[in-house]
């Protein structure tokens, strides 16, 4: 066998172990496709065990609100103990008010009291008290099947079963008939380590009740211990017998700390072997290093291309939610760098399907908008391309009405741009309010007083920006030489690695390339220094509290540069759709 045929055999081997270790995934995928995502929302407790500070009645208001807003049905509204919590006077409040609490879920314990090691039927535990009190119909059942204070050997599984039984009864009697429980395993990790069958004992009992007797289904969760696989593997053997007694409808939600990074892949693993759902918070905030929130999790399932989640959740709200959650909890905004909520995931806009221009980008976007999503709003911008009506639309949306906005007005002003492309040295700016005043001014309109004030303080801020794009300047010539030729030109590549890097994951890839093509007018495959400087005057106007280059920097790529590239690149798509005929 020549060398060529010997390659030949070894690229066909190769060939064989992508398509065969790669089948060992699709089928995971197309699950996390296909999944009807059961959401539990837990925001207002988790995110208060996670508080440095305590939670006011206001904050538990704003929170309930931003879940509300987020279409989750069911949702924690407290973890009930002998003390009256703040969740307990919002919960008067929201029941004064006509709020409907039909979907509101508590927690309780399954025992309260233990004594010489057995835990006690007597008394029913505080949690399920509120629960009746309130008319909260449902609930979460915390039980540990590990706990260093109860003897196994004499309260056994058989004991753990009938209690669970009395707590079913107990429920259904004395709070709601159709209420929906469910029991958190919480030591889950440990038992299915050290004493799996307790876990197969209780999950047969729940699984086997009468189809009219069954409860809403099982909770658990992991503090971040264990590994993915483990993980997955545990909930495969759950879900299967739950199956194997006809439990098929029954829910099985996962709920998972941080501690080593995996949280979110931990999420998704256990969701494709078998879990029906997430109980979590909208954020991160929870627990000791946080938790893998829904906001993340449903994104994850919608870049698979998940449909299901888009129709039945907010899912455009989502991050805003999150976000605001966040500040309310911690006072602060999320990291910058926190995944599909801190300010840096805009960055997901570039590199990913969501902006892609591939052929079958459409089946991840279809009916969702990342851009939208992330906050990238579509906004009319004006150069020497624009048109009289786009300029019109933008003077209206920008200052209001008013008996000056005419189509003359927008002509002239037209006219008044084409005129100062004239001059290749002066390169204005149009999109800001004080840009697209001074224009409105130059073709002889009326500064209205609103324009007036804006104007005066760009002006009075003019300098200050001015020392800054200076600086800024100086960082660009030292790119600008690396050719040779010092011309107030620099290469795509050396514009990546002076300004773009920070803000972009991906630059090689075909949209960002696509995308830069805003800033290369005269497509000559250099980016222009009077173009970027156009942004960095616009960010200069539009924040005029700007602190240093930074700063700019940081508002000329995040709220004019990133948007304007995506209006590219939507631009490109359509060319592309309307070539291709669909």
């Amino acid at each position: 066998m020549d060398s060529s045929d010997d390659e030949a055999v070894q690229g066909t081997n190769f060939t064989s172990d992508v398509n065969k270790y790669t089948k060992l995934g699709e089928k995971k995928i197309q699950r996390l496709r296909n999944l009807d995502l059961f959401v539990l929302d837990n925001t207002m407790r988790e995110t208060t065990v996670g508080s440095l500070r305590g939670h006011t009645l206001e904050n538990k208001k704003l929170i309930y609100q931003e879940v509300k807003k987020c279409k989750f049905q069911y949702f924690v509204i407290e973890s009930f103990n002998h003390e009256n919590r703040v969740g307990d006077v919002l919960l008067k409040e929201l029941i004064e008010k006509g709020e409907d609490m039909s979907y509101a879920v508590g927690f309780s314990e399954v025992w309260e009291s233990i004594v010489e090691k057995v835990p006690q039927d007597e008394p029913i535990p505080i949690g399920m008290r509120k629960c009746k009190e309130y008319g909260v119909k449902h609930v979460i059942f915390e039980i540990d099947l590990m706990y260093y204070k109860v003897d196994y050997e004499t309260f056994n599984m058989t004991e753990v079963c009938k209690m669970v039984g009395n707590r079913i009864r107990w429920m259904r009697e004395n709070v709601a008939k159709d209420s929906k429980m469910f029991f958190n395993l919480r030591d889950f990790g440990d038992t299915m380590t050290n004493h799996p069958d307790r876990i197969w004992k209780l999950t047969n009992f729940l699984a086997s009740l009468p189809a009219e007797e069954r409860i809403a289904g099982i909770a658990f969760e992991d503090v971040g211990k264990y590994h993915k696989d483990l993980l997955g593997g545990w909930t495969k053997a759950v879900r299967k017998e739950m199956q194997r007694c006809g439990w098929k409808d029954g829910e099985l939600i996962f709920h998972q700390h941080e501690q080593w990074g995996t949280m979110h892949g931990d999420v998704l693993e256990v969701l494709a072997m078998g879990a029906t759902g997430v109980w979590c918070g909208l954020c991160a905030e929870g627990a000791a290093m946080g938790h893998a929130d829904s906001c993340t999790t449903i994104l994850n399932l919608i870049r698979l291309g998940n449909k299901k989640v888009l129709k039945k959740f907010n899912c455009k709200h989502l991050r805003d939610a999150a976000i605001n959650v966040t500040k309310i909890v911690t006072g602060l905004p999320p990291s910058p760098r926190q995944p599909i909520y801190g300010e840096r995931a805009i960055d997901m806009v570039f590199g990913f399907v969501f902006s892609g221009v591939a052929d079958d980008a459409s089946i991840y976007t279809d009916g969702f908008d990342l851009a939208e999503f992330l906050g990238l709003e579509k906004t009319i911008r004006i150069s020497n391309m624009a048109n009289p009506p786009m300029i019109l639309e933008k003077l209206k949306v920008t200052f209001g009405e008013d008996p000056q906005f005419t189509m003359k007005m927008a002509e002239d002003m037209k006219d008044q741009i084409l005129e100062n492309t004239v001059d290749e040295k002066r390169k204005e700016e149009y999109n800001s309010q004080a840009g697209l005043a001074m224009l409105f001014d130059q073709a002889g309109g009326q500064l209205t007083k609103i324009m007036s004030d804006i104007i005066i303080e760009s002006t009075n801020n003019t300098l200050h920006i001015n020392d800054i794009i200076a600086q800024i300047k100086e960082d660009w010539e030292v790119w600008d030489v690396k050719d040779g030729v010092k011309d107030n030109q620099i290469t795509f590549d050396h514009f990546y690695k002076g300004f773009m890097a920070p803000y972009f994951g991906c630059y090689t890839c075909e949209d960002s390339q696509v995308a830069l093509g805003c800033l290369d007018i005269d497509t000559d495959g250099n980016i222009d220094w009077f173009e970027f400087r156009t942004f960095l005057v616009w960010a200069g106007r539009q924040y005029p509290g700007t602190k240093d280059k930074q700063e700019l920097l940081d508002h000329a790529f995040r709220h004019g540069l990133i948007p304007a590239m995506k209006d590219e690149l939507d631009k490109k798509r359509e060319e592309k759709r309307i070539a291709n005929g669909k």
